[in-house]
């Protein structure tokens, strides 16, 4: 029953950051933010997902594309917009290749 009860707290949780974000996203400074943000994470992700698809470690992967492990860890979690540079090194290396699309 416990469960039950957990989803369904679960699904008012998601609905209401669902109608909550939507509202803050009308603020346009708030938006310009979050969309940054929201890039950073994005890029982050599919780092992270290739890296261990590739089963090398952050350390493996800047000694390969001649950078340090804290900056693979900070494009990881997030903390910095990785440059384009190291976008496509880390790309090379992966063997995949970066697109950008605008929606």
């Amino acid at each position: 029953m416990a469960k039950k009860a957990d989803k369904k707290n679960f699904k008012k949780l998601a609905y209401s950051f669902k109608d909550d974000l939507k509202k803050d996203l009308k603020d346009k400074k708030f938006k310009e933010v979050f969309c940054q943000e929201k890039i950073k994470l994005d890029i982050a992700n599919e780092i992270i997902k290739l890296r261990k698809k590739k089963k090398i470690s952050q350390k493996e992967l800047a000694k390969k594309i001649k950078t340090t492990q804290a900056v693979i860890s900070r494009i990881e979690n997030g903390q910095v917009f990785p440059s384009t540079n190291i976008i496509q090194r880390i790309c090379n290396e992966l063997n995949v290749q970066a697109r950008i699309r605008f929606c």
